[in-house]
């Protein structure tokens, strides 16, 4: 058996909280004080420690973090463990910005005399020192990941929703609407339209994990008036079916984001669904309200017509908002499925 460093640093108070989650599962976890010494839990928040030379030069106040350890013979356990973990935490934030840890883990050896020398020389080193992290969700990314962790489609879910966030995302308060537009509706480069279609097909590949796409062919169209958006009840009724089944609420419904002046990829998507929301201004920003639904034909219509085969005219006027979109829908149907949609660690907590 072998102890395996995750660098991610928990909040002492959530511990036993992850525990809880990592158990039913059957996870051989523990913890260990931050052999980085880096994060410092108090009531009013976090102390971390930006560099390995303020190491003791300072007084820091609060509780030190402890590191989850993965107890383990197989490295390979140890490291889907993980990186199912990491990339859980990167749907939770839905934030390109935040990085999460090494996602690979490091053997730690049981004599404690050469685990002091590694403390001593590698973590508390740059190089190690800056990959320990202290998610302030740690606990609800345990938690979606110890869910998923029965269910391959799911656990490929997660991966690939989080793969396409490092792909190409953009913040979420980057798209709030006080802002505007605030980015380009696309590129000119040919490289960051095959990055924009590449981020979109992983998006929409983890939706279809889940086994909630639309399902319609030849002989069962999905729609009975294309021009007035009005569903075949049977295509309809199948998708819905699947989405209870999934535990998703089929009459949900999620804002699309649409800025600035209309685009040829926009023009070609068919029907126009939604509604306009309150805050729209009709011009830079017409944001709309679709159903689960509509928003799933959306994003199947932009895969199958603009990214996933050879590009046609309106693929190079996909950009940013375009995989935002898809990247948020996929992000809400995994967290639905996962029962942790809108859920805090102050809200697991409270439920324990």
């Amino acid at each position: 058996m072998t102890s395996y460093c995750s660098f991610l640093i928990a909040n002492p108070l959530h511990c036993s909280l992850i525990e809880s989650h990592a158990e039913r599962v059957g996870w051989p976890i523990s913890f260990l004080p931050d052999p980085s010494q880096r994060f410092w839990f108090h009531e009013g928040g976090t102390t971390i420690i930006s560099h390995p030379h303020a190491l003791g030069s300072q007084v820091v106040d609060g509780i030190r973090g402890q590191m989850l350890l993965i107890n383990t013979a197989e490295e390979a356990v140890a490291n889907n463990i993980v990186q199912l973990i990491c990339a859980a935490y990167d749907i939770i934030e839905g934030n390109p910005g935040e990085r999460v840890a090494l996602r690979s883990v490091f053997p730690l050896p049981d004599d404690t005399a050469e685990r002091d020398s590694i403390y001593d020389n590698l973590f508390r080193k740059r190089g190690f020192f800056e990959h320990f992290v202290g998610p302030s969700e740690l606990a609800v990314a345990v938690a979606t990941a110890a869910k998923a962790w029965s269910d391959r489609s799911l656990i490929y879910a997660i991966h690939k929703l989080s793969r396409s966030y490092a792909t190409e995302s953009i913040t979420w308060w980057s798209a709030h609407p006080r802002y505007g537009q605030m980015f380009e509706k696309h590129s000119s480069l040919h490289s960051a339209h095959v990055g924009t279609s590449i981020a979109i097909n992983l998006a929409f590949s983890a939706i279809e994990e889940l086994q909630l796409q639309v399902k319609s062919s030849a002989r069962n169209k999905r729609w009975l008036d294309l021009k007035a958006g009005q569903w075949n009840p049977a295509v309809l009724e199948d998708l819905r079916v699947r989405l209870r089944a999934a535990h998703i609420d089929p009459d949900s419904t999620m804002t699309w984001i649409v800025r600035g002046d209309r685009s040829l990829a926009e023009t070609e998507i068919t029907p126009v669904l939604g509604i306009p929301t309150p805050y729209s201004d009709g011009q830079t920003v017409r944001d709309v309200e679709v159903t689960l639904p509509d928003a799933l034909h959306i994003c199947s219509f932009i895969r199958n017509y603009m990214t996933a085969h050879r590009f046609g005219e309106a693929s190079p006027f996909l950009g940013p908002y375009e995989v935002h979109n898809v990247q948020s829908l996929a992000r809400q149907l995994i967290l639905c499925a996962c029962g942790l949609w809108r859920v805090s660690t102050d809200d697991l907590v409270k439920s324990s």
